[in-house]
């Protein structure tokens, strides 16, 4: 199943999870809850979804969930 998501989404989530913005750059930064470093670059101004490439990279990389699936449940719980 294909998940949907904003840049509006992404920010609700970094905010979740302790993330604060840099100034007024579109990096996010900030510890989370279990204790990992992340870091996340925000494209606030774009509009429409995020694709999903794009997506699973931000996920799994940047935010350290397992997965895109996951990524989609924290952000419904929120």
């Amino acid at each position: 199943m294909g998940y949907t998501f904003t840049w509006d989404d992404i920010e609700k989530i970094c905010s979740k999870l302790g993330m604060k913005r840099q100034g007024k750059t579109a990096v996010w930064k900030g510890v989370g809850p279990d204790g990992a470093n992340r870091t996340c670059i925000i494209h606030a101004k774009h509009r429409g979804n995020v694709g999903s490439g794009l997506a699973h990279k931000i996920a799994t990389r940047d935010l350290g969930f397992a997965s895109v699936e996951e990524m989609y449940r924290f952000l419904r719980e929120i």
